[in-house]
């Protein structure tokens, strides 16, 4: 008898499978831990096709991967083809027979973790709801462990499930349970498990209960930064402070709120002053946000604790450091002109602009962009006075050793293609040198200074994107977050949020102008286009001219380029490559743009 003809499922030949004296031969604490139990059953008992049947069925139950933040929507498919338009398990994909063997089995298995599975599920699904299901969910959750080793193995989702259902079912009493086992937890020594205070404070704020112990809560956790900063744990220590400078805000603990600030800043000096030695480029930035941790204490607050002066102090160690991280990247010098001079230039360029809005306008004046004509006229130029080179072919590579593009050798006669071919790899060339001359020496700069002088908020950007007339609608946050990583200096991820975005706006411009910006296959499906194939449309030209088009192609489609959008598409960006001065450049390239935009 074929085993997939087999429907009915009996509850006999669950017993019989024996599950709770299976589980307990592995560790369960992850769907990884249950699939490898149901592997071993299914193969135990290939030949018993009733058996299979129930194993195949407890398998879809235990895929899905639990999402405890959400009420409505707790479980979800543990894989998902979008290409294929395929998922696997939701619990809506149980019929009302499977439910009724689900509830037929609820009582013979004492294993908690498939307790709390089948009753969940069934609470969840079935109409009308039977309360007692979302009882029993809330008793097998809460058998799980509270110790750091499985904490973030699942446990913690659990314990969160179980509140969210005794604050959906307003079983206040077990909800009371949960709070004092969390908050008990939480007040323990724990030498050994450094982040499961933490851990543990999280969920409680997350799940809004334990507000009336806010105080000590916070005192907990400014106790644990304390000693993660004797023990030299910075990034550690901030970790807990930003949480009890919550809590004493909460609490209206103005004192106590102001000491987590002031030490949340003294862990970014001392790591700063730890890391100099190591990397000034890395301290620059440690220094930068010290400044802004120190800028967060109200005014009314800073000279009682000299705050003035430790940013007098900080913004001494800024430069030191600033200039230090030039030496690491080199003294660059083009004809005539000293990059030293060009640092002081972009730095006076946004110093003492105010308010922050203005400042960010001087900000994307910086410098400026390429002019595509010039740019071309000293190729040709390069070209008649330094001709040997051209005479030889050249060949460019991607970082992973793919040859991305060729440019053919210059004959003595060459034709009209090869002279431009030629011309294209030197203006990329220069404009690359351009590039990193303008980003070392004036972008990076103006961004420290700036930095030093303000405090740039996601709040801020995401209103910048609002008004800007070039940002799509539904797109700000989007726009918004990859503008504001860069002024974390974090560029990698920067650009990995921003080229997508940019294409977007670039297509939505050319639809605008009515551009054409998509294509039908030979099956009549619509496809959009890329941005290397919009920027090739005449109607690009029209909307943004010749000179912002030349960037736009040699920061993000042309192989002799950057050629960021398809480093970025394909995965190809490493983590020194995501954060060179091309990427940094893109960023403020945009950044330009969107602020520019409120001029045209």
């Amino acid at each position: 008898m074929d085993i997939e003809e087999v429907t009915v499922l009996q509850v006999e030949d669950f017993i019989s499978c024996n599950w709770d004296s299976e589980v307990s031969k592995v560790s369960v604490g992850s769907n990884s831990d249950i699939d490898k139990l149901l592997r071993s059953l299914a193969d135990k008992f290939k030949e018993d096709a009733g058996k299979v049947n129930i194993i195949k069925l407890l398998s879809r139950l235990c895929s899905m991967m639990m999402d405890s933040t959400s009420i409505n929507a707790p479980f979800k498919p543990l894989h998902i083809d979008y290409q294929a338009d395929k998922r696997s398990t939701l619990p809506d994909d149980f019929t009302k027979e499977e439910f009724s063997f689900f509830e037929a089995i609820l009582d013979e298995t004492n294993d908690y973790w498939l307790k709390a599975r089948l009753s969940d599920v069934l609470w969840l699904c079935l109409k009308p709801k039977k309360i007692q299901h979302a009882k029993i969910a809330i008793n097998s959750y809460l058998k799980t462990t509270i110790d750091a080793a499985t904490w973030n193995l699942g446990n913690d989702k659990c314990w969160e499930r179980a509140a969210r259902l005794c604050i959906q079912t307003k079983n206040f009493q077990s909800l009371e349970i949960i709070e004092d086992r969390l908050y008990s937890e939480l007040m323990e020594e724990q030498a050994d498990k450094k982040f499961m205070c933490l851990w543990l404070a999280k969920l409680l704020d997350r799940l809004k209960i334990a507000q009336s112990k806010n105080k000590d809560i916070g005192d907990k956790l400014f106790s644990e930064a304390t000693k993660l900063k004797i023990a030299y744990d910075y990034m550690g220590a901030r970790q807990y402070l930003a949480l009890a400078e919550k809590k004493f805000k909460e609490e209206s603990d103005n004192d106590k709120w102001i000491q987590c600030l002031l030490l949340s800043a003294d862990c970014f000096v001392l790591e700063a002053d730890s890391r100099s030695s190591e990397s000034n480029m890395v301290a620059n930035s440690l220094y930068e946000n010290a400044i802004q941790a120190y800028r967060r204490i109200p005014t009314k607050f800073r000279d009682e604790h000299n705050i003035e002066d430790k940013l007098h102090n900080i913004r001494h160690k800024l430069t030191v450091a600033g200039q230090a991280s030039l030496d690491e990247m080199g003294l660059l010098k083009t004809p005539g002109v000293d990059v030293t001079e060009l640092v002081n230039e972009a730095k006076l360029h946004v110093s003492a602009k105010f308010p922050v809005e203005k400042c960010l306008g001087f900000f994307s004046g910086v410098t400026s962009i390429s002019i595509y004509s010039t740019l071309e006229a000293d190729a040709a130029k390069q070209l008649s006075e330094f001709s040997l080179s051209s005479f030889f072919g050249s060949t460019q590579m991607a970082s992973d050793g793919r040859v991305i593009g060729k440019t053919p050798p210059l004959s003595l006669n060459p034709t009209k293609e090869e002279y431009g071919a030629v011309i294209a790899k030197k203006v990329h060339e220069n404009f690359k040198f351009g590039l990193q001359i303008s980003t070392q020496a004036r972008i990076l700069p103006a961004l420290r200074q700036l930095l030093s002088e303000h405090r740039i908020t996601r709040e801020l950007l995401v209103n910048l994107c609002y008004q800007s007339p070039i940002v799509p609608e539904g797109r700000e946050n989007l726009m918004a977050m990859a503008l504001w990583l860069g002024f974390e200096h974090d560029f990698s991820n920067a650009i990995h949020l921003l080229c997508p975005q940019f294409e977007h706006i670039v297509r939505v411009q050319l639809k605008e102008a009515g551009a054409h910006t998509s294509n039908v296959d030979i099956h009549g499906i619509e496809n959009e286009n890329g941005l290397s194939t919009l920027m090739d449309l005449q109607e690009a030209q029209e909307i943004f001219g010749e000179d912002l088009c030349f960037e736009i192609k040699a920061l993000f489609t042309s192989s002799l380029g950057s050629n960021l959008r398809n480093e970025v598409a394909h995965g190809l960006l490493t983590d020194d490559s995501a954060n060179n001065f091309d990427t940094i450049y893109a960023w403020w390239f945009v950044f330009r743009m969107i602020v520019r935009s409120f001029y045209s």
